[in-house]
């Protein structure tokens, strides 16, 4: 609900597990969800890249949202991406997903993401957010990824929320959140822009800047759906979330030796996050097929490659 602040922490970027027709794997969801929610602060269903939202319509947006749900029951924050490729479609995706919400009258939290620019300019975007989300109980969390907004390759977009509009965007007190994808310049700027609401959560939506610069909100993590343990270990050492331990000679080098181990595994996944990320899980027979929405060309992954750094590092998945 609105009034309830957003969560702090590790946000896992969840893969949208599939059966061979494309719907949602619900066993394969439930495996997975069940070795994953233990050590993340919250659920991102859906997002663009990693949980194949561009290609995820209404319908299967809901089924993920319903069949989550059914698992979390409530004592986890639900991120979901809502944003279609029109203020239309992602009004009526909202529509939808809320009626889901009211008809389970569900009372846990539930977080719409969106990414405004996919669909509108920076102009007006104020006024579009006080329009969409009047009636709404829940909150919002923008997402601003200028390399999501380049795919649409549009020369008249602007790939980033202008600090400007942040500025007035947050007057919107349903507004929670953003997750951040951009230069750290932009990201100081965004700061800056959002001091006068404490209870604002920025999220880093790129794992590699987290691991060197963490932004005080949290991480959106693909890499925690192959490495649950250790992306909290790293998330709770860089936001002091871990107590005393952290300044135990000892831990300080387990920290440093895992965050090595997260720059390594990402560079395997980061070209191919999603395809590659549900090659792993299936192979370690968590989720039950590699299908994606879309089909990858010119993977050039080697399966005994993957094997070889899972296994290495298998105490921390």
């Amino acid at each position: 609900m609105a009034e309830l602040n957003p969560p702090k922490g590790l946000i896992v970027d969840l893969i949208t597990p599939l059966t061979k027709r494309r719907d949602i794997d619900e066993v394969s969801l439930t495996r997975h969800l069940k070795r994953v929610i233990p050590h993340v602060h919250a659920l991102l269903l859906g997002s663009p890249l990693i949980g194949e939202g561009r290609y995820l319509g209404p319908v299967l947006r809901e089924q993920l949202l319903e069949k989550t749900l059914s698992i979390v029951e409530g004592h986890m924050p639900v991120f979901i991406w809502i944003t279609q490729d029109s203020e239309g479609e992602t009004r009526m995706t909202l529509i939808r997903l809320r009626k889901r919400l009211e008809i389970r009258k569900y009372t846990g939290q539930v977080f719409f993401v969106d990414a405004p620019l996919y669909y509108h300019s920076n102009r007006g975007l104020p006024e579009l957010y006080q329009d969409m989300i009047s009636s709404i109980e829940d909150s919002v969390i923008l997402y601003n990824d200028p390399q999501l907004i380049k795919h649409i390759g549009s020369p008249f977009k602007r790939n980033n929320i202008r600090t400007s509009v942040l500025r007035e965007l947050i007057l919107n007190e349903k507004i929670q959140g953003l997750v951040f994808s951009g230069s750290l310049d932009r990201a100081h700027n965004y700061q800056k822009a959002v001091s006068s609401r404490p209870d604002f959560r920025i999220y880093d939506g790129d794992e590699s800047r987290f691991l060197i610069h963490p932004s005080l909100g949290g991480v959106v993590s693909a890499g925690a759906n192959l490495a649950p343990e250790a992306w909290q270990k790293i998330t709770g050492a860089s936001l002091r979330m871990n107590g005393r331990q952290s300044d135990y000679p000892d831990y300080l080098k387990q920290i440093w030796e895992i965050g090595g181990y997260l720059s390594r595994l990402r560079e395997i996944y980061q070209t191919h996050g999603a395809v590659v990320i549900k090659m792993i899980l299936a192979e370690k027979g968590i989720i039950d097929h590699t299908t994606c929405m879309e089909e990858e060309g010119g993977l050039d992954v080697r399966p005994d490659e993957l094997k070889e750094l899972v296994q290495q590092y298998k105490n921390y998945h």
